[in-house]
């Protein structure tokens, strides 16, 4: 072989070597260019879900904050209207002791204390301080001995396990969601039974909710407009995903609905 054939072979070779070399960085700029776009698709969905986060938590404390200073606002002011009118027909049903009216005075009395006492109810479970001063547990308990006395529905508490720690935003937001679906149940379901069960265990807390009312299709739901029944169920579904917990619905038309939320629990602080 002579040295025009070895210059020839050895610029094919180094043709080739730059060849693989600028095919190399090629492939290493396009990978390198999808993972940027990659990531930073993914920090704009986080920046998104994120926002949408702040949004919603916002809005849910803003909510909170308004239904406390109903809450508080019906205790000063109506409750105290209402219980002088009652003192009111008191001293009436005294002085008109031997009067015909006095059984209607007397029975007008009966259904203004009951009002009072429906205000008073009411009033407590507008406000969220009830939940930080008797817990998750007694809150619910509460929510249920007033749909009792006032919509005359059947309703069955089951509870299983200690209690545990939830986070206090967490836990406000589950409240509110728990009263949520039982007034969806009061005004939706046409239902005489709910029953609620509320677990905690080594890993989770759970709460099941199920009533004996007409049932729905939740596909339909999902596919209706904001102004419709269904965006009730989205919200739900945002809290849930709010506080990190899973909301499943199971219902049939007839055959009533359960509702299933899961929240994990959280892991302890590590010490140092």
């Amino acid at each position: 072989m002579n040295a025009s054939q070895i210059e020839i072979i050895l610029t094919m070779a180094a043709a080739v070597v730059i060849m693989l070399t600028l095919s190399a960085f090629v492939v290493y700029f396009i990978l390198s260019s999808q993972k940027r776009r990659i990531r930073l698709q993914h920090e704009q969905e986080q920046m998104k879900e994120n926002y949408e986060k702040e949004v919603l938590t916002t809005q849910i404390e803003s909510r909170d904050q308004t239904l406390r200073d109903i809450s508080q606002e019906i205790h000063d002011n109506m409750g105290q209207l209402l219980s002088v009118s009652r003192i009111n027909l008191n001293i009436l049903e005294k002085e008109l002791e031997i009067h015909p009216s006095v059984n209607r005075i007397r029975d007008t009395n009966l259904i203004l204390a009951d009002v009072i006492k429906y205000i008073r109810m009411l009033s407590k479970g507008l406000n969220s301080d009830m939940l930080a001063s008797y817990g998750l547990r007694e809150s619910i308990k509460f929510e249920l001995d007033r749909i009792s006395q006032t919509a005359l529905i059947d309703c069955k508490f089951e509870t299983e396990g200690d209690d545990f720690l939830i986070d206090a935003k967490k836990e406000i937001i589950l409240y509110r969601m728990i009263q949520e679906i039982l007034n969806n149940i009061l005004k939706h379901a046409d239902a005489s039974e709910i029953h609620i069960q509320m677990k905690y265990t080594e890993s989770a807390f759970i709460l099941n909710i199920t009533d004996n009312g007409k049932g729905f299709n939740p596909e339909q739901l999902v596919n209706m407009s904001i102004n419709d029944a269904g965006s009730g169920m989205r919200n739900l579904q945002k809290r849930a995903q709010l506080i990190g917990a899973t909301l499943q619905i199971s219902s049939e038309p007839s055959k009533g609905t359960r509702i299933n939320i899961v929240l994990p629990k959280q892991a302890p602080h590590a010490t140092s």
